[in-house]
């Protein structure tokens, strides 16, 4: 029986590559299998411009992010295409006023961001993928409308939405960093320590 697909929101993705991240993520997510990790269209844009946000005050550590990204990239994570069913239920979402907080920026809001979680719940719900992300509290709302088919908290080893039927995830272990020392690439240090992507 073929394991479920699961999807990895972008904080995931970028506190992996920190050079120092939460203890045991790296070695659960490689635990899990890279084969069963999906990085998609939405994540990729919000790691670049996180770097491309960078290149007027930082040019040296935007480079590195991107770099980053490409090499995460260029592994054999899954890249569930953008087609025409994820663009209907994006469609759909993002005409939604009770949502507007999620696909528009906001007034008062002093960060430059741009979020893309609708654009992510809406691949999952198309490939039918589990998301796996640090931060739960815009998904949790968004599966308040449309049903997602799972949200999971590694580092509170929790799920916030069940699935529909089982999905096998391996423990959380802190101690084991050191089994894989090479295997996700990490973000080049800057001169603070590490370089991160702002999303």
């Amino acid at each position: 029986m073929t394991e479920r697909l699961l999807l990895l929101d972008t904080n995931i993705v970028s506190i992996a590559g920190r050079q120092r991240p939460p203890p045991g993520l790296r070695s659960w997510l490689l635990d899990v299998g890279i084969e069963r990790l999906a990085i998609c269209f939405p994540v990729v844009v919000e790691l670049m411009r996180g770097a491309c946000l960078l290149q007027r005050s930082d040019p040296e550590r935007s480079a590195a992010i991107r770099d980053w990204v490409g090499r995460v990239t260029a592994m054999s994570f899954a890249s569930p295409p953008m087609n025409h069913q994820v663009a209907e239920i994006y469609g759909l979402m993002t005409s939604l006023p009770s949502m507007r907080h999620l696909w528009t920026a906001q007034r008062h809001d002093k960060h430059n961001r741009m979020g893309h979680d609708l654009m992510i719940a809406s691949v999952a719900i198309v490939y039918d993928a589990p998301i796996i992300t640090a931060n739960v509290r815009d998904f949790v709302r968004i599966n308040e409308w449309f049903a997602l088919p799972g949200i999971y908290q590694p580092l509170e080893a929790r799920w916030h939405v069940k699935p529909d039927r089982h999905v096998s995830l391996p423990s959380l272990r802190s101690d084991d960093e050191a089994r894989w020392p090479a295997e996700l690439p990490r973000a080049e240090p800057d001169n603070g320590g590490q370089a991160r992507c702002r999303i």
